[in-house]
């Protein structure tokens, strides 16, 4: 792992996301990307100098932007650890994904909640549509990950094969903290499999993946997102990985599993989108 891209938006969120981007970038010696955005529905990046100067609002922010962003890396201790600040001006997640892209970021680490923060709502709204049009892995946290929960991982499917590239995409985290995978089939009564054919699919998905340890679990429940967080929790594990249905294309913003699992624990959140 490279690059780690973390948005910074000054929130308490953003700050356990850089937190937390520290101990991943130490561990797999990455360089990290902090990218704060001045929001404005303007394509700025095709207005003229000339245009630009009669929007000195926006000019103040940028320049106050960097600066703020600066001061904000250089408050943290950093260890060995390169970090870069960017300032990007226009709609938030299209500058967060543009950067990720840029930079071929093999990670986007981001708080759940942004700094317009309310207790009423669902989740930030910048980081449902990084995870609906991110290419590389998002891990979405609420809280400061330590090591150990770098060491223990869900990893929430039904084991079909068009799961597998996005599973792929998340081992290099997980090689880099040796961390014990538990594979998990939620059973519902709406969404149900034989346990020994849910067995037999994981058997199969793991397949060459000898070099990763990992652990095979039935857990029924009533509700897919609820029976995930009720296994994470009582077996203590440090984070979720799902495998996210590509949801780019649909006109409007629909709820996935992903974001209602991150919603309902403080157990952060690693998705993949599903090519």
């Amino acid at each position: 792992m490279k690059r780690i891209i973390v948005p910074v938006d000054f929130s308490s969120y953003a700050d356990n996301a850089f937190l937390t981007a520290l101990k991943i970038a130490d561990k797999a010696n990455s360089s990290i990307t902090c990218v704060n955005v001045v929001s404005t529905p303007l394509d700025w990046e095709k207005l003229s100098a000339e245009k630009k100067k009669q929007h000195p609002d926006i000019l103040d922010l940028e320049a106050e932007a960097k600066d703020k962003l600066k001061a904000f890396v250089m408050d943290h201790k950093l260890g060995g650890v390169p970090v870069e600040t960017v300032v990007e001006v226009g709609v938030p997640h299209e500058q967060i994904i543009k950067v990720a892209n840029k930079h071929k970021a093999d990670l986007i680490v981001i708080g759940a909640y942004g700094i317009g923060y309310t207790n009423e709502k669902f989740l930030g709204s910048n980081l449902q549509k990084v995870l609906r049009n991110s290419e590389c892995p998002v891990l979405a946290v609420k809280k400061v990950m330590n090591g150990n929960d770098l060491r223990k991982m869900a990893f929430a499917s039904m084991f079909t094969e068009d799961s597998r590239p996005a599973f792929l995409k998340m081992k290099p985290m997980i090689k880099d903290f040796q961390t014990s995978v538990h594979f998990l089939v939620v059973n519902t009564p709406n969404s149900f499999i034989n346990s020994a054919d849910a067995q037999k699919n994981m058997d199969k998905f793991a397949k060459g993946l000898e070099d990763i340890v990992i652990h095979k679990n039935v857990y029924n429940h009533d509700e897919i997102e609820k029976g995930i967080v009720e296994f994470s929790e009582n077996n203590k594990i440090g984070f979720i990985g799902i495998a996210s249905t590509d949801r780019k294309g649909m006109s409007s913003y629909q709820i996935g599993v992903t974001d209602t699992v991150l919603f309902k624990s403080e157990i952060p959140v690693l998705s993949v989108k599903m090519e």
